[in-house]
């Protein structure tokens, strides 16, 4: 928490003041939403809500970020944490785990590998299938379809349909006739029919029941469905969810059961991004009444209709329309521009009434009535878009010599080619800069390898980054076949990290015979905290089995100087009064007593990674003398062994394995009863593991598979060994955070081996993640770090980078879609003709060029001081050269500028 000297102006203080009921405020470019909205919560907790029941809600990651970080200037940064503050998806996943929804073990897929698993099934090369634009939109349409049906099963309103369109009218004329055919009416359970029963249907299209002149239109709808179909199959028996599945999952939830957890307070910003299905989910989350029953619940939307630009992404502006008439009687206006000079202000109201229906009684009025330098509004030409690309480049290079260090500069363009080119000619002119379009730097193969890797350290169950490492380490020649590997692996309740083992023996197969012919000492701590390194154990129980019979009991209670938490969640902590009636023992003499009882024998427990962990960091303290690790290297854990078992379960904690499986037992936050539940949870993974070992020695001891193994610990075994050697290792001295060091460490693999191929700006990722992300005095080793970030590093776009202050480039180029929400001090918007903006295609459909309008506003609106809009006067065609024109948008300002 920082001092926060911001001093807001009255229409800002008046949305900050803003309490009980649904309010919408429109809020143009540089109004200083964040601040507000970071204030308001920390007004909303002044006034009695609790942080864990606010909500804040953004269309991007990146302004989530920036949301987030103003909240832990006005908060302790423990309250600050209890506040969600992300994505509207980023909210439906968390829900969707956290209530058990779907289960634990399912990943999440990005667009790159929805087209994999397409092509696996439509039997095309997933490469190529990538690099082509239409092939690319086809297998889209695809998806939509499957997610269309899965809303039409859910009986979701039209509205909320995310891609309507995706069925087409030769779509709902071939379903018709298919109807028809079989004598039914056309209705929503009839579509299901079909799309559930493909097989028939294609049967009665080559009958002669049905319309011969639609056949070919029915073999085209027919695998449309059935295709789709499979995608949805194969996403449910690999536990694997799309970012539209997680709006469709938590919408149906939400309105199912109204017994999970509401919010009181939520506000939503950027609203005018957002489809219809996220907003119906934002309604359903509000609790329109505040837990004591009072009417202060508060449902606040943040947009601006004049920046409504992600339609192709199901984003409409009636949306906005509706809610300000929703809002009618709570509708406000924040009407001061802190970001840019009078000059811009005015020309962007100018351009906003006569283009965008902008109410000229509520446009913003600029704080900084400094006059324009010359220069600082200029309109621009070249002779043809070629000349352009030059004269831009070289106006952009002879700028940034007589600019400021710090001031940025930002070429804003079209389309994803003429960002490419632009690049291409600054870098000819030794210009450096940072081009944010195309290919995201995220999204390289080299750095998912890497975020896989990560991934898999945090979670070595991870289905997908499995399936991405072995494709990037060569061990799969694709990732469908990866995929493919990782599926039958799992079936047999195998881990490739068994792979990674000293022995041949599978964990599963370890655990079997170190049950049957050993003695396990099942054990528990209860602690003063989770963090492994500083907390205190103050209970240990402990029960020995040999051969499934308990031949001995252990418990003892521990002193401590640290505080007890007095609640465990919901609950009272039962340890608290369970020690007033206990003997409590110094904490050297409860370590030596339990190691006693230990002697020899392997370990085991439930969550059994972090009680061996704390026991660990509690011996280093209080018995310096004893090497914990080598006392006891073997410990198992039953929760792994239930994911391997079981990973369809949607929760694998202690309390709900006991009921979900019927197993005897108690899970009362007491080490004694722990025990107890995890003897019974062994003795079920014992009995239900023993018939698959044989299952994994017959698949794993073909010649085969024995060289796949091998050229799998050939490529991984030391990468893998060595980081998990130092996951817990905290060494705040290095200037390297431990998780970039562990990127660069793949980045060290993948070139030794000849895999890497060149990705320019990788160190931008390293600094930005070590200036930016990772506080390493707070989290100092890899497992920490993992713990807090692992979640957003998978998030992360390359406009992200642009807004940190560790890259060093000044100079940017970005299309109009990635430079939404970024600002520049110097902004050239790049070819600004009619046919371009607005496009040519779009001519007489006003709903189009009002967004091609809005799009050239979002371009302008990034500067905040100096503005220079470029144009080419001719066209090269194949023999001549046509004229062009300035955009027809621009007339309405033109006179401002120079």
């Amino acid at each position: 928490m920082t001092t926060n000297h911001w001093t807001p102006d009255d229409s800002q203080q008046a949305i900050i003041d803003l309490a009980g009921g649904c309010h919408l405020v429109l809020a143009p470019p540089g109004c200083g939403k964040t601040q507000i909205l970071a204030e308001r919560v920390r007004r909303a907790h002044d006034r009695g809500v609790d942080y864990g029941d606010m909500l804040c809600l953004t269309f991007t990651n990146r302004a989530a970020r920036g949301m987030h970080d103003r909240i832990q200037q006005n908060v302790e940064q423990a309250a600050s944490e209890r506040v969600f503050v992300g994505n509207v998806h980023r909210f439906c996943s968390h829900y969707l785990f956290e209530n058990h929804v779907v289960p634990a073990e399912t990943a999440i897929i990005d667009e790159d590998t929805m087209v994999s698993i397409m092509a696996m099934y439509l039997q095309e090369d997933e490469q190529r299938v990538l690099n082509s634009h239409d092939r690319r939109r086809i297998y889209s349409q695809i998806m939509f379809f499957s997610h269309f049906m899965e809303e039409l099963s859910h009986g979701f309103p039209r509205e909320y349909r995310q891609h309507p369109d995706c069925v087409t009218p030769d779509d709902v004329r071939v379903l018709r006739m298919l109807c028809q055919a079989v004598g039914e009416a056309f209705t929503a359970d009839k579509m299901m029919d079909i799309y559930e029963h493909n097989d028939y249907y294609t049967d009665v299209a080559q009958s002669p029941r049905f319309d011969v002149g639609l056949r070919q239109a029915a073999t085209r709808t027919l695998l449309k469905m059935r295709y789709a179909h499979a995608y949805r199959a194969y996403k449910e028996q690999n536990n694997l969810i799309d970012f539209n599945d997680l709006l469709i999952l938590t919408y149906a939830s939400l309105h199912d059961d109204k017994g999970h957890k509401r919010y009181p307070w939520i506000q939503v910003d950027e609203v005018q991004d957002l489809n219809r299905l996220q907003l119906a989910i934002i309604h359903e989350l509000w609790a329109s009444q505040a837990a004591d029953g009072s009417n202060d619940a508060t449902l606040l939307y943040l947009g601006d209709e004049q920046q409504a630009i992600f339609s192709f992404m199901g984003a409409k502006l009636e949306t906005l329309t509706e809610l300000k008439g929703q809002c009618r009687e709570a509708a406000h206006h924040l009407h001061v521009n802190h970001r840019s000079p009078k000059y811009l202000v005015d020309m962007l109201n100018r351009f906003a009434v006569a283009h965008l229906g902008a109410d000229p009684d509520l446009l913003p009025v600029p704080n900084n009535e400094e006059a324009p330098r010359p220069g600082d509004m200029q309109i621009r030409d070249s002779h043809d878009i070629d000349c352009e690309y030059q004269d831009v480049a070289r106006f952009v290079r002879d700028e940034a010599c007589c600019q400021q260090p710090w001031e940025t500069t930002a070429v804003i363009v079209n389309s994803n080619t003429d960002a490419d080119r632009l690049s291409a000619t600054l870098a000819q002119l030794g210009v450096s800069h940072f081009k944010v379009s195309g290919t995201d730097i995220f999204t390289t193969p080299q750095v998912k390898v890497m975020l896989a890797h990560l991934s898999i350290l945090a979670n070595e169950h991870n289905f997908i980054a499995w399936s991405r490492l072995m494709h990037g380490l060569h061990v799969c020649e694709t990732e469908a076949s990866a995929r493919n590997w990782i599926r039958q692996l799992r079936v047999r309740a195998i881990c490739p990290t068994d792979f990674l083992r000293p022995t041949d023996d599978t964990y599963l197969q370890d655990f079997i015979q170190t049950y049957d012919r050993e003695e396990i000492v099942v054990f528990d701590t209860e602690t003063t905290g989770l963090n492994v390194f500083e907390d205190d154990i103050i209970q240990i129980a402990a029960e020995k089995i040999r051969q499934g019979r308990s031949v001995a009991k252990f418990s003892v209670y521990i002193e401590t100087d640290r505080p007890i938490p007095e609640r465990l969640g919901d609950i009272v902590n039962p340890i608290i009064e369970e020690r007033r009636h206990q003997n409590i023992l110094t904490h050297g003499e409860a370590l030596r007593l339990f190691l006693d009882f230990a002697g020899n024998s392997v370990l085991l427990g439930h969550n059994a990674e972090y009680d061996y962990h704390i026991m660990d960091h509690n011996m280093r303290r209080y018995l310096p003398d004893v090497d914990w690790q080598q006392r006891h290297p073997r410990c198992f854990d039953t929760l792994k062994l239930m994911r391997l078992l079981r990973p369809d379960l949607k929760a694998y904690k202690l309390k709900i394995l006991l009921g979900e499986l019927h197993l005897e037992g108690e899970n009362s936050h007491l080490a004694d009863d722990d025990v107890n539940a995890t003897v019974s949870l062994m003795a079920y993974c014992h009995e239900h593991g023993r018939k698959l070992c044989e299952s994994q020695h017959d698949y794993l001891s073909t010649p085969a598979m024995r060289q796949r193994i091998e050229r799998f610990r050939r490529a991984y075994l030391t990468l893998h060994d060595e980081a998990v050697k130092r996951m817990y290792l905290r060494d705040d001295s290095n200037a390297t955070p431990a998780l970039v060091s562990e990127m660069q460490h793949v980045e060290a693999l993948l070139k030794e081996k000849g895999w890497w191929r060149d990705v320019p700006k990788i160190d931008y990722v390293y600094r930005f993640l070590t200036g930016d992300i990772i506080d390493i005095s707070s989290e100092p080793s890899l497992k920490e770090q993992l713990d807090h970030h692992i979640m957003e590093l998978n998030t992360f776009k390359e406009a992200d980078l642009c807004s940190s202050t560790t890259i060093p480039d000044r100079v940017f180029v970005s299309t109009i879609h990635k430079a939404k929400g970024l600002e520049f001090d110097h902004v050239v918007v790049f070819d600004v003709v009619d046919g371009r903006i607005p496009n040519y295609y779009n001519d007489g459909k006003p709903y189009l060029l009002a967004e091609d309008a809005r799009k050239l506003y979002v371009a302008m609106s990034r500067a905040k001081r100096q503005l220079v809009v470029w144009w080419s006067r001719t066209k090269q065609l194949s023999h001549s050269e046509r004229p062009q024109r300035l955009s027809r948008f621009m007339e309405c300002v033109n006179d401002l500028f120079s």
